[in-house]
């Protein structure tokens, strides 16, 4: 019996981990360093009706028992965009949340919309925070990232409709 098949087999494995590990390290580290994407810009934001339906990244927005705690927009090393960050319910009862994001280029036009709901189907709590991501995919020359509370909802958390005491119509 050969013992050095193992030996080698571990190495290769230990390699291959440490070249996991670095290549973890680096895009953690050129995401902190590269940080956002967005640059805030003074004044209120292009294209936005009233300052507290729209946020640029480091601006509070609340609207309908939600606020956005902070969000930032991260571009990876192919071009794509993301949009991240932490929603908290302020209101009083659970309900659901529709978010809006949009990146704007140099010159303030739209060049992508996405429209999200951070629980999905699910209800989030009073005080409770969510955390969200939204993909643009690849994008180009975006300079600027702004996001919207378009409304709040309730849903019914029923998992096994089967149960729900239903009347026929």
């Amino acid at each position: 019996m050969d013992r050095r098949k193992p030996v080698l087999l571990g190495l290769f494995s230990e390699k291959v981990m440490a070249k996991a590990l670095a290549i973890i390290a680096l895009t953690g580290l050129t995401i902190c360093l590269c940080g956002c994407s967005a640059c805030p810009q003074a004044g209120k934001t292009p294209g936005a009706q009233d300052a507290a339906a729209a946020a640029t990244p480091g601006s509070p927005l609340t609207q309908d028992g939600f606020a956005v705690l902070y969000f930032r927009a991260i571009q990876n090393d192919f071009g794509g965009v993301s949009v991240v960050g932490e929603v908290r319910n302020i209101g009083s009862a659970p309900r659901g949340v529709e978010l809006q994001a949009a990146l704007r280029d140099t010159n303030g036009r739209v060049v992508a919309v996405g429209h999200f709901c951070p629980a999905s189907y699910k209800n989030i709590a009073p005080g409770e925070t969510w955390p969200f991501s939204y993909f643009f995919g690849r994008q180009e020359g975006i300079v600027h990232a702004e996001m919207r509370i378009v409304g709040s909802f309730r849903t019914l958390d029923i998992l096994d409709v089967a149960s729900a005491n239903h009347q026929p119509y």
